[in-house]
């Protein structure tokens, strides 16, 4: 496609909605993914600092911004693609806001065969994460006619916009240099408030230990505290605080079960400010002390 030569998305809103809906995983006979999110913000600003577990991939259709990624710091102009690689703290800024496409992905690696597996693992790894001048790139090619499909006014082809993303996907390991391993636009079934609610619990347990405010979640997602905070008594029938205390136990279950890590280390990872609040809050909703905890749980193994 000629540099200048662009589609214009006349419903982003509607399209995005449509990925979400219609493309939540993609196959193939060699590989298995879980998208976790399809993305078309006309005017995305700044977000706060966090991390995935999973991977995210971002287009720069329009305008200018900063990406953190670490401690490093790279410029963002149009014609930019950016890799978020998984477990990496980073953050997009933008003061007057920028056209971003993103799409947020893991691979399941046990329906996967081992050598793409290891193709998305350099990925995890690459050095490089951000390409400027794009617009002929492979990457952009795929994801400019993706969403072309998705404007025309023609019957949706789904298995052609199924096949598109799994493309999509794959050309990202070239792309950063990893090695290269029907019917309209209906959204009936599509729930944005689901979506909305999956991306917010999502982001919180990946950033558990950092102990995020309703109010920096709701920013990254673009909602109000107030709509936020309504969308997790209505789905989950809790408050965001109530929320995030229950996943804190769960990880310090968790951690307690599976590793050696001190009673201390558990505290910062589950997202607990001290060992004292650990203990404590850890002994009101299991009864016991987290040392207890993993002696009953060490005792009843060796009975096993």
């Amino acid at each position: 496609m000629p540099r200048g030569s662009r589609i214009m998305l006349d419903h982003p809103h509607k399209i995005q909605a449509y990925l979400n809906e219609s493309v939540p995983r993609l196959q193939s006979p060699s590989a298995s993914f879980t998208i976790h999110y399809w993305g078309i913000d006309p005017a995305h600003f700044d977000n706060p600092v966090h991390q995935h577990s999973f991977f995210e991939i971002c287009y720069v259709r329009e305008g200018e911004g900063m990406y953190m990624d670490g401690d490093d710091l790279f410029p963002l102009r149009k014609e930019t693609l950016f890799l978020s690689r998984p477990g990496i703290r980073h953050q997009i800024r933008s003061k007057r806001g920028m056209f971003l496409l993103y799409v947020a992905f893991e691979v399941n690696e046990e329906n996967t065969d081992p050598a793409i597996v290891r193709h998305f693992r350099q990925l995890a790894a690459a050095d490089r994460i951000l390409i400027t001048d794009a617009y002929a790139n492979p990457t952009t090619l795929i994801w400019t006619a993706l969403l072309k499909h998705l404007q025309e006014p023609a019957p949706i082809t789904e298995h052609y916009v199924k096949s598109a993303a799994l493309s999509l996907l794959f050309s990202f390991c070239s792309a950063f240099q990893a090695e290269a391993p029907s019917e309209g636009l209906v959204t009936s079934g599509y729930k944005p408030a689901s979506y909305a609610l999956n991306r917010a619990i999502r982001f919180v347990k990946d950033n558990l230990s950092h102990s995020m405010t309703l109010a920096e979640v709701a920013d990254y997602l673009h909602l109000s505290s107030r709509h936020l905070s309504r969308l997790f008594q209505q789905e989950l029938g809790m408050s965001y605080i109530h929320f995030v205390q229950q996943e804190k136990i769960r990880r310090a279950v968790h951690l307690l079960k599976h590793t050696d890590l001190s009673l201390i280390e558990i505290a910062e990872k589950s997202g607990f400010s001290s060992i004292h609040y650990f203990t404590r809050s850890f002994s009101r909703k299991m009864g016991m002390p987290p040392g207890k905890y993993r002696e009953a749980v060490h005792e009843k193994k060796a009975l096993e």
